[in-house]
């Protein structure tokens, strides 16, 4: 195990990430008289009429399956729905694309220069599906942004591993972060009283009217966080001067819902959506105030850092008691670890973090778990802040015998939420 939320023993179910596809072909990208993608007749699509509509006069037999037949008045108000979200959608597209597909990728190199190894890496690290070369899938837009990273390899400034891993960290992220925008989007539209099909479409119009405010809020909010990421590099380099396998002296934590496999049987899709989006939430606003920033998160369970042994037990002790103080909650159990990793791709390895996230797994429902290490430098760090319990033999699985104390708060100052 490397992060500590990917297990093999862990049966607990996860989400999907939010890595996009290539958009299909909308408006006039479409062949004359296209509308059979509007079902899907692509996997786990419906292939009818040339529509992609089931066919009312389709023969009514067992082979049929669970074929739904609807009268004309049916068909006709659902091509209505579809011509709208395609007016919708193909609207949208074009100004997000700002042009029209015009290359392949073999334009790409032929005219622009862009080697295709290099275009084939950065469209797939991006998350869309792979294209042909001679696939025309790509505009003006694509050729620039391609061919400005591309260039960097070109002229040496980064390796090719570099171009990739960015590339995959940009992808990663921003789809993530669409998909997060648009469904933020499709909530609000949802609490005014729409429907999901109507609040979707009220999302696709909103939009357009959002996306000068958005993508100014994404290039700051990447200003700031890189701006502070620097600041702590910076301040590693001035208290290290040797360059150790684990170079980063950090408090990892995890932190998890009890009984989430349980609950997501007995819960509605939106009632459990409900519940991680306010775990979630609440989690990022914990450690935020408490001076940490969120690694990732992963359904029912967060994962965070902390620069300090005393952030690391505020923020821990400060889930423990809000998350499990919450009546609309279950309750949760934390465990962080103060030691040594590596940081890559966004994320942080090492037997620290290894350590934390199996400690995770054994805590109590609303207590926080931390090895002797970790209890001594709290300790150090802040004389009577915490208390932790005496020790207890565990054995972790994929680590061993450890000893692990429970930590509670004694004289340190709660954090000030401001909730």
């Amino acid at each position: 195990m490397t992060s500590g939320i990917s297990d093999a023993d862990d049966q607990r179910p996860r989400p999907e990430h939010a890595l996009g596809h290539a958009p299909a072909p909308l408006d006039d990208t479409l062949p004359p008289g296209g509308g059979s993608t509007m079902l899907g007749d692509g996997p786990g699509g419906h292939s009818g009429g040339r529509s992609g509509l089931p066919d009312p006069t389709a023969d009514d037999s067992d082979e049929a399956g669970s074929q739904v037949h609807l009268d004309s008045q049916e068909i006709l108000d659902l091509n209505r729905r579809f011509a709208e979200v395609r007016r919708s959608v193909g609207a949208l597209e074009r100004q997000l694309l700002q042009g029209p597909r015009k290359y392949s990728r073999r334009d790409l190199t032929e005219q622009r220069g862009i080697p295709a190894r290099l275009t084939a890496v950065y469209w797939r690290s991006l998350g869309f599906t792979p294209v042909d070369e001679d696939t025309v899938v790509f505009t003006d837009e694509d050729a620039y942004a391609i061919g400005e990273l591309a260039g960097l390899v070109e002229d040496g400034t980064l390796s090719e591993r570099a171009f990739a891993s960015i590339t995959r960290g940009l992808g990663f992220h921003m789809g993530r972060l669409a998909m997060w925008a648009t469904e933020a989007l499709v909530d609000e539209a949802k609490d005014g009283g729409r429907n999901d099909a109507e609040a979707r479409l009220a999302m696709l119009d909103s939009v357009p009217d959002l996306l000068e405010t958005l993508e100014s809020q994404v290039m700051f909010t990447f200003r700031r966080q890189l701006a502070a990421y620097a600041a702590r590099a910076g301040s590693e380099v001035l208290h290290r001067d040797t360059d150790e396998l684990f170079p980063l002296q950090r408090a990892v934590g995890f932190a998890d819902l009890v009984q989430f496999t349980r609950l997501s049987q007995d819960l509605s899709g939106a009632q459990l959506a409900d519940v991680v989006g306010r775990f979630e939430a609440a989690g990022r606003d914990i450690i935020s105030v408490g001076g940490g920033r969120v690694v990732k998160t992963v359904g029912d369970e967060i994962m965070f850092l902390a620069d300090t042994p005393e952030d690391g037990a505020q923020i821990a002790v400060t889930l423990a008691e809000t998350i499990s103080a919450d009546p609309d909650l279950p309750p949760v159990r934390v465990a962080f670890v103060w030691g040594s990793m590596f940081s890559r791709y966004g994320d942080v390895f090492g037997p620290s973090v290894n350590l934390a996230a199996r400690m995770e797994s054994v805590a109590r429902p609303g207590t926080v778990l931390v090895d002797r290490d970790t209890a001594q430098a709290v300790a150090q760090a802040l004389p009577g802040g915490f208390t932790a319990s005496e020790g207890e033999g565990v054995d972790l699985h994929g680590i061993g015998a450890v000893t692990v104390h429970e930590l509670t708060r004694d004289r340190s100052t709660p954090l000030n939420l401001g909730l």
